[in-house]
């Protein structure tokens, strides 16, 4: 249980700040003189363009989080140092890719949201503003992730705690015109970001090599070394897939939800529950961490049963964090919905979209707890394959019949998301009861 808490509240800390900084820009946004339902929507849909991001450095993370922890478990420093490096390494380049593809295909990008109007000029500014800050944010990412793994949960914390209030100072700073600075409007949110992000990785690429943390980057291991590159991958790219079409499936669901309204009050709901719900499910993703680390930590000992009672103690802690969480939701969502949106149309939508997923966050604990655990093990397939069929087959199918084909709005799409959550997290909690994950290998 220390083990635990020791590497989940720095990050829950992160997390909470990371959390802030989406109600920051989306409060901005919502106060903004151009419009506020414009500015919200194109805040929400440009939030999954980052979550794209993350996605490049998660299916690196994954793996490196994974190989680390179990060589830090079995006392090789030489091979965790070695999987850092051709982290960092894989990181450089990948953002560097993602950040070209982003500048040349920015208007296709900004199409595919299916904003319109004003909203759609918000969002092509922003992701090609974003594009400047892709490699450093990837390379930020991966080396937190690698660090977790070495059980250093604190620095990646501090990290991202400078990042997060760089953030949110210049956002505000020059949305408003602060500190002398020129007043730039949602264009200030957008360049706030990019300012953070930079700063966070060449701050994290400063730890690594200095060696503050517990590992340390040399220069001559960023040299390609393509079997370590393979295990670092053959563990990451399931999760990466997995991610993907994750997101493939949620952006789908951003786009119809944009397509339904052009008034922009549903786009605008939809951002302020996922910005509320977020105080919920940051507590699990903390968790799973957590968990993920001290699995593989204790697989690397050869101690399976030790992995399972952290798992178990891991759920215990997330999922009664986020239980605490959706009663909250039930008896707080008029109240909490008004401090993100003015406008009473998107604020009581929004608390009736709140209302509903409120009785998911229990088993959406359990997705996110045990999943991690799973993948701490090195299990990447099979949770991928729980999580594909039911984004997809239950998810993404379900809003697609409910609007499309019946005409429902977003409290509908609410009732599936919320209840697709359930069903994940029973399918993983069953999948983690199985046990195959003890005798995955690394």
């Amino acid at each position: 249980m220390r083990e635990i808490l020791w590497l989940a509240g720095p990050v829950f800390l992160e997390n909470l700040l990371h959390t802030l900084v989406g109600i920051n820009d989306t409060y901005l946004a919502s106060r903004l003189p151009q419009g506020a339902a414009p500015a919200m929507a194109a805040i929400g849909a440009i939030s999954y363009i980052l979550w794209l991001i993350g996605l490049i450095a998660g299916a690196i993370g994954t793996g490196s989080t994974a190989i680390i922890a179990r060589a830090k478990g079995a006392r090789h420093q030489r091979l965790a140092n070695s999987v850092c490096g051709q982290s960092i390494t894989a990181a450089i380049l990948s953002g560097s890719a993602v950040a070209a593809v982003t500048i040349l295909f920015a208007a296709p990008l900004a199409d595919m949201t299916q904003l319109q109007g004003e909203s759609y000029y918000f969002a092509l500014y922003y992701i090609r503003v974003l594009a400047i800050c892709v490699p450093f944010m990837v390379l930020m990412l991966s080396a937190n992730a690698c660090l977790r793994g070495a059980g250093d949960a604190i620095t990646p914390a501090i990290a991202m705690i400078v990042v997060d209030g760089v953030n949110i100072l210049f956002s505000f700073a020059l949305t408003r015109g602060w500190f002398g600075l020129p007043v730039m409007g949602f264009r200030g949110i957008a360049v706030g970001t990019v300012i953070a992000y930079v700063a966070g990785g060449m701050l994290q690429f400063g730890v690594l090599v200095s060696g503050k943390g517990r590992l340390r980057l040399y220069l001559h291991r960023l040299r390609p070394h393509w079997t370590t590159l393979k295990r670092v991958l053959r563990i990451g790219i399931p999760s990466g897939a997995e991610g993907l079409l994750t997101w493939i499936a949620q952006f789908a669901i951003v786009i119809i939800i944009n397509r339904l309204d052009p008034t922009n009050i549903m786009p605008a709901a939809h951002i302020v529950t996922v910005r509320l719900e977020s105080f919920s499910f940051m507590t699990g993703f903390a968790v799973a961490i957590a968990a993920a680390t001290v699995v593989g930590k204790s697989l690397g000992m050869r101690d399976p049963a030790r992995a399972a009672r952290a798992a178990h103690l891991s759920y215990f802690l997330g999922g009664g964090a986020m239980t605490i969480g959706g009663i909250l939701f039930i008896l707080l969502r008029h109240p909490l919905s008004y401090l993100l949106a003015e406008d009473p149309r998107i604020a009581n939508l929004s608390a009736t979209c709140l209302l509903i997923t409120s009785f998911a966050q229990p088993a959406f604990a359990a997705s996110l707890v045990y999943g991690g655990a799973l993948r701490g093990a090195g299990d990447t397939f099979v949770v991928m394959i729980i999580n594909l069929a039911s984004i997809i087959g239950l998810r993404l199918t379900g809003v697609l019949i409910l609007t499309l084909v019946f005409g429902y709005g977003l409290a509908a799409v609410w009732i599936i998301l919320a209840s697709e959550l359930t069903l994940r997290g029973l399918f993983v909690f069953a999948r983690f009861l199985h046990g195959g994950w003890k005798k995955v290998e690394v």
